[in-house]
């Protein structure tokens, strides 16, 4: 950031925080949505120099840098729009919270991949799209960027943005600049095959597993990778871990317990079981770009959904248990533990394949005569109450000796994104944390943040955003020197859907229903005479996807701003200058 930039930005420090908004769950356990709100996050958000605001209502114990990564990037240079919103360019967010002088420290840039870059050049968009935007297959159909668009991990000192199609890419902690992708010390191979998920599972005792997984339609299986490592560093825990799995998987989360990688297996299959014709006809649709390659993967109901357990040491003398459950589909789980000869996973579950992924009304609106999946955003042409298939809290009881196993509701309301406290991950849970629609039946856009208790349901607590207003993934962060389970503070970003700018609230985990605590604004408004916004942009970061909080990561904005003067410009604002 130059001189004259970093003076424009100084005038916006002493930003005062919004008051907190508090709603009675037990009076408001239903609300309503804006549907134009909601669909205007789905707009190119600009990246956000680094500046500092002031917030006097963060608990001076609260101190640490709150990451979040999404896609963002939503109409190409070349205006072409992205179908699906998980194809969009990952943008991450960080926010440095320090409670104990009221501050916040600001900044939000684009990750810089190399296929992001590329399309900056070129100035119009050069790749497929896994769900939206399909190209024939001599016209680089196969040929992916890596979007670094879902999640961010710290861990061994390093920030990474992940994807769950390829390699992680490595971030600077301060500026989020970006240094490229990493092999992950030679783990993970260059091949287009070679991935690392982004969905790890922090260990309560500060290590780290992964998994990778790649299906092969041909052989009718998935090879499936594990890596156990190390608290503070990279080395494993014990060798990496290869298995191939039965039919086609579709796995964005996995679990991890004392003993056991837990790996849900849903009844996923490469074009329809048992309609050879309507295979080949969907087959052929994928090969000449009119079909994108989600929208092949189906869904077998008469099928069940299957658990795999792999010992975590291969050593260990333990051999891998495979346990069938009844038919459903899982994107996220919660947590897993073992008690004795029995264990335990929380998951968020739903009848069949979200067509999130599978979608292809684009081919059914070419039919009708219209352009096709360039014209409009995924979410425009959903009708959540139709098309979304409802989601549910589930408690899986799994008897390792018998292979037999217990089904238990733990909340029937609309929800995303689960979460426990880190402290608790691998063991016994009480409480799950995620967002939630804003009406207790029915299904809408996940917007609120639900604290069930899995002990006594009557003590879960939910936060009603308001209408215009969508939460995203919840994390927990424990209180300092706090013993009891929810003892800690919740952040999620809000994005207002009516202005176009966020906040990062803070709840208190033991009084969720309360409401926010603390509002930090993360937009920065223009100053008359200031750099506007590009006329395609919002102000703040829109919808997301997954977030991480680090405990006592705290940069001053001196250090920030210094980190970002190393940055050269193809590497900072490329992605919001055209």
């Amino acid at each position: 950031m130059d001189g004259s930039t970093r003076q424009k930005v100084s005038l916006l420090v002493l930003v005062t925080c919004a008051a907190a908004l508090r709603i009675d769950a037990s009076k408001a356990p239903t609300g309503s949505w804006d549907r134009a709100a909601f669909l205007s996050g789905f707009q190119n958000a600009a990246e956000i120099p680094a500046h500092q605001v002031r917030c006097a209502q963060l608990p001076s114990d609260l101190v640490g840098t709150y990451y979040r990564n999404g896609p963002a990037r939503f109409v190409g240079y070349d205006g072409k729009k992205v179908r699906h919103p998980l194809d969009a360019d990952g943008l991450v967010t960080g926010v440095t919270l320090d409670g104990r002088s009221g501050t916040a420290v600001i900044r939000q840039r684009y990750v810089a991949t190399a296929g992001a870059i590329a399309e900056y050049a070129a100035q119009r968009t050069l790749y497929p799209g896994h769900f939206g935007n399909p190209r024939a297959l001599w016209d680089g159909g196969m040929r992916f960027k890596n979007r670094a668009n879902t999640n961010c991990l710290w861990h061994g000192g390093k920030l990474l943005a992940l994807w769950e199609a390829s390699r992680p890419h490595v971030l600077d902690p301060l500026s989020l600049a970006t240094h490229g992708e990493w092999d992950v010390d030679g783990l993970v191979g260059s091949c287009p095959m070679d991935n690392f998920a982004a969905h790890p599972r922090l260990g309560s005792d500060g290590g780290v597993a992964n998994f990778a997984y790649a299906g092969n339609p041909a052989a009718g299986t998935t090879t499936v990778r594990f890596w156990d490592f190390q608290p503070g560093s990279y080395d494993l825990r014990s060798p990496a871990q290869k298995h191939e799995v039965p039919g086609f998987g579709l796995f964005h989360d996995f679990l991890v317990t004392e003993n056991y990688f837990v790996l849900v297996a849903s009844p996923a299959t490469w074009g329809p079981v048992g309609r050879p014709t309507r295979a080949l006809q969907m087959t052929l649709e994928f090969v000449t770009g009119k079909r994108p390659f989600g929208s092949m993967i189906c869904f077998d109901e008469s099928q069940p959904t299957t658990v795999h357990l792999y010992p975590r040491d291969e050593r260990s003398g333990l051999r891998p248990i495979a346990i069938e459950l009844d038919t459903f589909f899982s994107f996220h789980h919660a947590n897993a533990w073992e008690e004795g000869d029995t264990l335990v996973f929380d998951t968020v579950s739903t009848p069949k394949i979200n067509r999130w992924i599978r979608d292809d009304s684009s081919l059914k609106r070419t039919k009708r005569g219209h352009k096709g999946d360039a014209d409009r955003n995924f979410f425009e042409d959903v009708d959540f109450e139709r098309d979304a298939p409802r989601t549910d809290l589930v408690r899986y009881t799994l008897d390792l000796k018998s292979r037999s196993y217990a089904r238990r509701a733990l909340s029937t309301r609309h929800l995303e994104y689960p979460s426990v406290a880190p402290s608790v991950s691998g063991l016994r849970h009480r409480f799950v944390y995620t967002t939630a629609g804003s009406n207790a039946e029915g299904v809408t856009p996940v917007a609120s943040v639900l604290k069930t208790d899995t002990e006594d349901a009557s003590k879960s607590q939910i936060w009603l955003a308001r209408p215009f207003e969508y939460c995203g993934e919840v994390s927990f962060t424990p209180r300092a020197g706090s013993t009891a389970e929810d003892d800690g503070y919740l952040l999620t970003i809000c994005y207002d859907g009516r202005a176009g700018t966020s906040a990062l609230l803070v709840l208190d985990a033991r009084r969720v229903a309360d409401g926010p605590i603390a509002r930090v604004p993360l937009s920065l408004a223009e100053e008359e005479g200031g750099e506007p916004l590009p006329s395609d942009a919002i102000a703040g970061p829109g919808h997301g996807v997954h977030a991480t909080f680090v405990p006592g990561l705290a940069p001053t904005l001196h250090e920030v701003q210094e980190a970002e003067e190393h940055r050269g410009r193809l590497g900072s604002r490329f992605l919001s200058d055209a």
